[in-house]
């Protein structure tokens, strides 16, 4: 039996991996097949997922953001309804990607 913690780092580690080479898309295809291979339980895998692929994503645009400053990010922050905090941007692309791990997730053991 595979802890919760255990399973959301497997996905996080391979996301990123999958994330270097692949599209966005594929993070989320990585996930399902994940689910699916490491027989995820159907009542805790989106929230697995969701986890994962906060974290992942979250974390991705402030690493990116940092090892390459521009203003593109504030430039977003004020395009769109988050008075320019890229804070709230971050907060957002990780609601993003933990909506897109987590609909693959719960996917993927569902299709088992």
């Amino acid at each position: 039996m595979q802890s919760i913690s255990l399973r959301i780092s497997i996905l996080i580690i391979v996301g990123a991996l999958v994330g270097l080479y692949l599209p966005w898309y594929a993070m989320g295809i990585q996930a399902g097949l994940i689910a699916f291979l490491l027989r995820f339980p159907t009542k805790t895998a989106f929230i697995t997922g969701f986890t994962s692929g906060f974290f992942l994503w979250a974390l991705s645009a402030f690493w990116m953001n940092q090892a390459t400053p521009s203003a593109l990010p504030a430039r977003m922050a004020t395009l769109l309804p988050l008075q320019g905090e890229v804070t709230l941007l971050y907060l957002v692309t990780g609601i993003l990607g933990g909506i897109v791990l987590g609909f693959w997730s719960w996917a993927g053991a569902r299709l088992r």
